[in-house]
């Protein structure tokens, strides 16, 4: 999420405001600040050159974090009626518009996160940016989530290039790959306006501590900062004007082991411009290490820009500018996204409706052993037996989706109760190992993981002193088969590492179903008819 330099830093909204008033008002205030009218475009579009025509202005346009989002949805802080790939597509069409000399660019985790997309399993966004002709796009992490033979049908559907230099894959790195791979490079050039620009993609080096190896299907991600420098020298090679490195990393107020974008960016020559994703931030504007850094928010709630001015007798970059803009009701659903999409909407629309469950009695959604928690855990428990893999227990926690009320349960529901497609891993533990696992999930703030159906007694400390079942304590040494989703099994991003270790080892004989835990929630609860 970043934007900088002319240097001037342009449009800095606040990350997460709370009322329509405030965007609205901090959009305008944004476009006034940026030379631009009260509909969020270049007040003087024709004066892209200045008037004696020794200067000459390009656009990059980018987007991030859109997880499948086609229709209109709401911020975290509850704005309604805001973003969706449909409003985003009236944007760029306006832009274009105004500003024809121009890429578009995105910056990862293009498809999962809703029913629609992954009806389609995630064809109809890239549809969607192939149709409105965008110029790379970068890959997230969730882009993995479906599995390697999901992922390798968005590259092969791809009409743009997928740029993404830190990765390795049997041995062999972007621009290297075979088949479908062989779609991500490390970087593209772009020429734009009689100006050549350098596109280097970047994705979060998280991977592993939340996605299964299988999952991934062997690919891995590579240390982020030593790979730009090698990709920025390359491209500098090819003589280019100006480089723009799209990274699924985004703003923090600090570095973490997913967002190092300050050590990324630290002491590097020859970055003009960052383009940030994966934290869900709007950060229009902001300047680091020389460079300007821009991030568009999440789920097109935001669509961002950049202007490059150059110098046309030096061909110096001499302007930089960045800014955000809030895609709400300014602008309508595009026509031809929503002609593309409107099957699969009618779809996942039906789907989500389905009835599959009765509540009769209130289930709590609060804390530890909640009786959502515990639904969750029968349900992956009752359907892992089904397909042939009895466990003694599952850890798993909610999601906070909060409280199931009588009345009927639709699959809509289900995808709030577990809003990721994660796997259900099985592995054998002692129960000493998986007292380590109660006390690491003990330090995790507001976790609500609970280990079913097993009794849990803890010291005055939190420290687990007792695992028991039907009242009858467990000795330490036996073992016992017990399933986690995927991501807690990865290290639940590196909050339980010592639960991965243990998982890891010959011993935990670990095991990937093919049963994701919102599948086997729906599936159990179809086939049980009434809950609570």
């Amino acid at each position: 999420m970043p934007h900088s330099e002319s240097i001037r830093v342009l449009s800095r909204m606040a990350s997460r405001p709370s009322r329509r008033q405030f965007f609205r008002s901090a959009a305008l205030t944004a476009g006034a600040a940026a030379g631009l009218d009260l509909t969020g475009f270049p007040a003087r579009a024709a004066e892209r050159a200045d008037s004696r025509g020794r200067a000459k202005t390009i656009s990059i346009f980018h987007t991030t974090d859109l997880h499948g989002r086609i229709l209109p949805t709401r911020t975290y802080d509850g704005l309604d009626d805001v973003g969706g790939f449909a409003r985003v597509a009236s944007c760029l069409r306006r832009w274009r518009q105004e500003c024809p000399d121009s890429l578009t660019v995105d910056v990862g985790d293009v498809v999962q996160g809703t029913a629609v997309s992954l009806h389609s399993s995630g064809r109809l966004m890239i549809d969607l940016f192939n149709r409105l002709g965008y110029d790379a796009w970068t890959l997230g992490n969730h882009d993995f989530d479906w599995g390697p033979e999901k992922t390798e049908a968005l590259l092969a559907d791809s009409a743009c290039p997928v740029l993404t230099a830190n990765l390795e894959r049997g041995g062999s790195r972007p621009g290297g790959f075979a088949g479908a791979w062989d779609k991500v490079k490390p970087w593209t050039i772009r020429e734009v306006g009689g100006f050549r620009v350098g596109l280097i993609g970047l994705i979060t080096p998280g991977l592993p501590f939340w996605l299964a190896p299988e999952t991934l299907g062997g690919v891995a991600p590579l240390d982020p900062a030593e790979t730009l420098v090698r990709a920025v020298a390359e491209v500098r090679g090819e003589k280019v004007d100006a480089v723009v490195v799209s990274g699924h990393m985004g703003w923090r107020f600090n570095d973490d082991y997913a967002n190092p974008v300050r050590t990324v960016l630290r002491d590097l020559k020859g970055v003009d411009i960052y383009l940030a994703g994966h934290s869900h931030q709007n950060q229009p504007s902001w300047m680091l290490h020389d460079v300007l850094c821009s991030q568009a928010s999440y789920f097109g709630i935001h669509c961002g820009r950049i202007d490059l001015t150059f110098d046309l007798a030096t061909r110096k970059l001499v302007d930089r500018k960045a800014f955000t803009l809030l895609m709400d009701d300014r602008f309508p659903l595009d026509p031809l996204v929503m002609q593309l999409a409107r099957p699969d909407l009618a779809a996942s629309d039906a789907e989500l409706a389905r009835e599959v469950a009765t509540v009769t009695n209130r289930i709590s959604g609060k804390g530890r052993n909640s009786g959502v928690a515990k639904l969750i855990c029968e349900c992956s428990a009752e359907q892992l037996a089904k397909h042939g893999t009895r466990v003694d227990g599952v850890f798993h926690g909610t999601f906070g989706s909060g409280d199931l009320e009588p009345g009927k349960l639709t699959v809509g529901d289900c995808w709030k109760i577990i809003p990721y497609e994660n796997m259900l891993v099985t592995a054998e533990l002692t129960a000493a190992e998986l007292a380590i696992v109660l006390a690491e999930d003990g330090k995790i703030r507001d976790s609500d993981r609970t280990l079913w159906p097993f009794e849990i007694t803890r010291d005055g400390q939190g420290q687990v002193t007792r695992i028991a079942v039907h009242g009858v304590a467990v000795p330490a040494d036996r073992r016992l088969t017990i399933a986690f989703n995927s991501y807690d099994a990865q290290s639940g991003g590196r909050r339980m590492m010592k639960t991965s270790e243990i998982l890891a080892a010959p011993a935990a004989k670990r095991t990937t179903s093919r049963i994701d835990t919102r599948t086997a929630l729906i599936s159990e609860l179809l086939d049980r008819g009434t809950v609570g």
